[in-house]
């Protein structure tokens, strides 16, 4: 019998990402699979921009960058001829101002997978492929798992938690017996990795609308690859596998996309579903990724969300296995997550009912009449231009209404807690031109402390020094990063006119703030989710201190 603090149960694009979290953390973990090793095929293509921020904090987003292909415009077509483009790079200054990474990222899931078992290699940890669960059950101080391994024999692992990353059919889901609602697509699709010549460049994706279908043709690494996907149309149906020649008559006959295939590496005929349980935690077990919620292809949402499921959960697991956070903490994954998915799924549902029905005679009409003139001018307003990548990138995840979020006395033009911190560089101190996101990186928390615009050292001094007196009462790590007046640029996205404090959580969102003249607020939450080091100055000479500054 083993123990261990958590087991991963799914070894995909959502545990990995579980596992590199808790790996960072140095928590004793460990990471099973039952098939015998990551993922062939390219299946999930894109990585959002609220991803790349993710795997930044990991190390890992610059390695992802350099091998993956950028795409920096999604163009639409009405039977082949051009509607407008929608560039992520066209207000590129003012993108770079929100985001390190104003791009949507062609990754492959197979990339992806390999990517974050490097991680773990580099963290000397690694997966246990070809080991099946069996069995789970709770017990009263933790979680028992009967497993096979490839050679038969049986293994029985008692864990404290259980992440189930297991995907859409979730042997962890059914252990808990929870319902997985929604419903299933009508119209089928087909999924092909493709070489070809195309004149439009690799630069961008190209939706083409018709009557009776759509598709898509997103640029992949390498010479003249591409990802295709498309309704399948009557002569496709029935057929469990397709061919080049398949693909190239549909083409040639459903759609204005003039193209030459010279290749096919992998195709896939499949119908699609929407579906969400209805808990993502049951006492001492999780849900992420495929194995909570499942969604259409519209946007390239599922593996994002599920990555950013294993995030969520991720470093709230560690500060409680710890020992550094009160277990209370775990409470907020699901609510936080749930909603966020929720908004996911129905936005993808209306984009994918919108794009892929072949047979709604209203649909058809909005999809070739009203649909373009629509992306014509989002294309052409730079602000709904804004807006629209803003959506799709995930950059708009926030978790105001989350039991592990606080602000006292809010700024009116600032983040509140629960957004994510805005970008930005500094423009004076010791490192100019330098990112406040390199500040951020890492697996712990960080408190900006915003000087104001009219500061007062002597007191800024006094502070600086309760403060760091107040976090040292608390065994998890948490670092001061302290944010000059001259920095106006700061000041300004993060609305401190005044001196003020911004605790940000290891994900990058706001976990508090509030004005650097009350420590009493920031003392009552940390109180709230940190647990207290014995060692360090007792409550009430905090408070007396705080009280007379």
């Amino acid at each position: 019998m083993a123990n261990t603090d958590v087991l991963i149960i799914g070894a995909g694009p959502t545990g990995l990402t579980a596992a590199n979290v808790l790996a960072r953390n140095e928590v004793d973990f460990r990471i099973i699979d039952k098939i015998d090793g990551p993922a062939e095929e390219s299946r999930a293509l894109v990585i959002h921009a609220k991803i790349l921020e993710l795997f930044d904090k990991l190390g890992l987003a610059d390695r992802a960058v350099e091998d993956g292909q950028r795409m920096g415009a999604a163009e639409l077509l009405r039977e082949g001829k051009s509607v407008g483009k929608l560039s992520f790079f066209e207000d590129g200054r003012e993108q770079e101002q929100r985001t390190p990474y104003p791009m949507a990222l062609i990754y492959e899931q197979h990339k992806t997978e390999r990517l974050l078992i490097q991680g773990l290699e580099e963290a000397v940890k690694r997966v246990e492929w070809n080991t099946e669960l069996l069995q789970l059950s709770q017990t009263s101080g933790g979680v028992r798992a009967t497993v096979r391994h490839s050679d038969g024999d049986g293994e029985t692992i008692e864990a404290g938690w259980v992440v189930g990353a297991d995907g859409a059919s979730s042997p962890v889901r059914h252990s808990l017996r929870l319902d997985f609602e929604g419903d299933t697509y009508e119209q089928t699709l087909f999924l092909a990795d493709m070489e070809m010549d195309w004149e439009g460049g690799n630069q961008r994706v190209y939706i083409d609308f018709t009557r009776t279908s759509f598709y898509g043709l997103f640029p992949m690494p390498g010479d003249r690859r591409f990802r295709l996907i498309g309704n399948v149309t009557e002569d496709l149906e029935g057929k469990e596998e397709i061919t080049a020649e398949d693909v190239q008559r549909t083409l040639d006959e459903h759609s204005g996309l003039r193209t030459k295939i010279t290749a096919l590496n992998w195709s896939s005929i499949y119908r699609t579903h929407r579906r969400m349980t209805e808990r993502f935690r049951v006492e001492r077990v999780f849900l992420a990724g495929d194995a909570a919620h499942i969604h259409s292809p519209a946007g390239g949402q599922g593996m994002n969300t599920g990555i950013g499921d294993a995030y969520n959960l991720g470093w709230k697991l560690a500060l409680v296995v710890k020992g550094h956070a009160h277990d209370s903490l775990l409470d907020s994954y699901e609510a936080e997550r749930m909603p966020f998915a929720r908004a996911i799924l129905n936005g993808s549902d209306r984009g994918f009912s919108l794009v892929g029905d072949a047979t709604n005679s209203i649909t058809q009409r909005l999809k070739v009449f009203i649909a373009p003139p629509l992306f014509w001018i989002v294309s052409q307003v730079p602000t709904l231009r804004r807006r629209a990548f803003w959506f799709i990138s995930q950059l708009w995840t926030n978790y105001e209404e989350s039991p592990a979020v606080e602000h006292s006395e809010p700024s009116k033009r600032g983040p509140k807690a629960g957004e994510r911190a805005p970008y930005g560089f500094f423009e004076v101190g010791p490192d100019p031109g330098k990112s406040i996101f390199e500040l951020l990186r890492g697996p712990d928390h960080h408190l900006l402390l915003f000087e104001g615009e009219k500061p007062d050292p002597v007191k800024l001094d006094v502070t600086r020094e309760e403060i760091q007196s107040l976090l040292y009462r608390y065994a998890a790590s948490v670092s001061i990063e302290p944010v000059s007046s001259g920095n106006r640029k700061l000041h300004k996205s993060y609305g401190a006119k005044e001196s003020r404090l911004f605790l940000v959580r290891p994900d990058g969102h706001i976990a508090y703030s509030g004005k650097t003249s009350d420590l009493v607020g920031l003392r009552m939450y940390l109180d709230r989710v940190l647990v207290e080091n014995p060692n360090e100055p007792t409550r009430t000479m905090i408070a007396e201190r705080s009280a007379r500054s």
